[in-house]
């Protein structure tokens, strides 16, 4: 059997990376440097450690591609690689401070010129600019060379990219640890021992060097299985773009398009979208298996153009079913009403069924699933607390039908979600004992309150939670005074002041009138209030048993409102 070396380690330091000749590229369709100050403060932490205690440490894993003879493509590590380079000049460009102190002068100029030489890059003859030994991605690359390897400060920072603040804020940020460090006994040559016989000594990488693309991506699969934290968006990546080099063209392509799947989510917020994407045609995969899935399913170039082609077309869909106010629902007020709705109950499991229903329906039956979907959420998730892993296993299963032709119209839709709507004895039942804690969760109750001003005033004025000024108003209140003891014990009294049948709607001055007011008091500001909910309250007292003989019939309104 033939032998395939499919990669070559070693245990190395920045000396060793720096040192030897060779030139480091960030690929293209790699992320832009995106390291903060939490980032910045472990790095920081590390290497005043080891200077203080003489031992070296672990960096983790680097995986380069070598390109040509001294070339090497960074496949992994470019954000602990850029910023150790950075914490380099930032270390040069306290040495130069010196310089312009008129501190050893002439040995600092040559400490410079040494540690550019070794780590930086040398001077060109003819522009008298440093070249560099690192080039970074096509978004941060300028910045790095023609800003920071200079030790020059932007003409306009207020006008630089989020990534390139991040660079610049990481130099700063290192310079003035570096000084601090230092401020007791600066001198050139003890900043210059930091950085060769500390920094860049006695950090250390595992150093992996691959042949390919496909044997880069095993390594991250493997790195991954092994604990080392790499994300769901790095493998994916880097797999996609490992099928798809099958020319330079074909890669750029997909490059391209990569980057603006990510532009449109958002880094962070990318692998909740593609799982949402991935279910909403395949069987049902959990967070822990959606590689392994997309893996399984994408082994081809055509295959990996097929599935960017998809998410880039999806990708604005996923972000506007968050954003009432994105354009996409610029036509129609009540789809924005109820993407709002969902948004605020903080259900999003029902997204892979939404994304199909979007591309496969008309937009008025893609409203009226949207309102199955709204009245589900309310139901199942918000009032009755349901197991939302259930929940998901359904609308995976809706979802698939809507893809494959099998549901086309919201009513079928509609009879495909009925495991997942609670009937209405179930939902009446869980209505009646519920409490929404208004410190909380103060938009989501003052949206319940309105839902139901609005069926109990029965006026078609349609309030909304959003608009109106009303307050909140617990007729317990939730800092009882002694007297109230008398008709809630102490023990009773957290139990009942969130219950949904002790709260309603007030008018601002009203409520300050209010106070901590007993009930008979604020029964009379009660009866002049302009909202039906609470002039309509009518009981002699208030104790637990009106508590929950109110509760029992907003319950019954409840059932009429969020109905299918």
């Amino acid at each position: 059997m033939a032998k395939h070396n499919l990669l070559d380690t070693d245990t190395v330091s920045i000396n060793d990376l720096f040192t030897n000749g060779r030139i480091y590229r960030v690929p293209q369709y790699q992320r832009d440097y995106s390291w903060k100050e939490e980032h910045w403060d472990d790095l920081w932490t590390d290497i005043v450690s080891i200077e203080s205690e003489d031992r070296p440490h672990y960096m983790g894993a680097i995986v380069l591609q070598q390109q040509r003879d001294k070339s090497f493509s960074i496949i992994d590590g470019q954000q602990r690689i850029a910023t150790l380079s950075i914490i380099i000049l930032a270390a040069i460009k306290n040495i130069q401070d010196l310089i312009d102190s008129d501190i050893e002068a002439e040995a600092n100029t040559q400490r410079i010129r040494l540690l550019r030489e070794r780590y930086v890059g040398s001077k060109d003859a003819a522009s008298l600019r440093y070249s560099s030994k690192l080039f970074l991605n096509e978004n941060n690359d300028g910045f790095y060379q023609n800003y920071l390897l200079q030790l020059r400060p932007p003409i306009n920072p207020t006008r630089l990219t989020a990534t390139e603040k991040l660079l610049w804020n990481a130099f700063n940020y290192f310079y003035g640890k570096i000084k601090n460090h230092f401020s007791t006994q600066a001198s050139g040559e003890r900043i210059a021992s930091f950085v060769t016989d500390w920094t860049a000594e006695r950090l250390v990488f595992i150093q992996i060097v691959v042949e390919d693309e496909l044997k880069a991506y095993t390594v991250f699969e493997t790195l991954n299985a092994r604990g080392i934290d790499l994300t769901v968006t790095d493998l994916l990546k880097n797999y996609l773009l490992a099928l798809s080099a099958q020319s330079p063209v074909d890669q750029r392509q997909a490059q391209v398009q990569w980057n603006k799947i990510i532009q449109i989510t958002d880094l962070d917020e990318f692998p909740k979208f593609l799982r949402y994407y991935w279910n909403s045609r395949n069987e049902l995969v959990r967070k822990g298996n959606l590689f392994k899935a997309v893996r399984g399913s994408i082994k081809t170039a055509n295959e990996s153009f097929a599935l960017l082609d998809a998410l880039e077309r999806m990708a604005a869909v996923y972000v506007a079913l968050d954003d009432p106010n994105d354009e996409l629902w610029s036509g129609s007020r009540e789809i924005r009403k109820l993407i709002r709705e969902i948004k605020l109950f903080r259900v999003t499991q029902c997204y892979p069924l939404l994304l199909n229903v979007y591309e496969r329906f008309e937009t008025a039956e893609f409203e009226k699933v949207l309102r199955l979907c709204s009245v589900i959420s309310f139901r199942y998730n918000v009032i009755s607390g349901l197991n939302p892993n259930e929940q998901e296993g359904v609308y995976n299963r809706a979802a698939r039908k809507v893809f494959d032709g099998t549901l086309s119209n919201a009513a079928q839709v509609a009879h495909e979600l009925k495991d997942i709507y609670p009937d209405d004895a179930a939902f009446g039942n869980a209505f009646a004992a519920k409490s929404i804690n208004t410190n909380r969760s103060k938009k989501l109750v003052r949206y319940v309150l309105f839902a139901l001003e609005n069926q109990i005033a029965a006026s078609g004025a349609g309030r909304d939670y959003e608009e109106e000024s009303a307050t909140v108003e617990h007729i317990l209140p939730e800092n009882p005074t002694g007297e109230w003891a008398e008709n809630f014990s102490d023990d009773q009294q957290p139990n009942f002041i969130y219950r949904i049948g002790n709260l309603t709607l007030l008018e601002a001055n009203k409520n300050r009138d209010c106070e901590r007011k007993m009930y008979s008091e604020k029964l009379s500001i009660y009866k002049t209030s302009q909202y039906a909910m609470t002039n309509s309250i009518d009981y002699p007292d208030w104790t637990p048993t009106q508590v929950k003989s109110r509760q029992d019939k907003l319950a019954r309104y409840a059932k009429a409102i969020w109905h299918i």
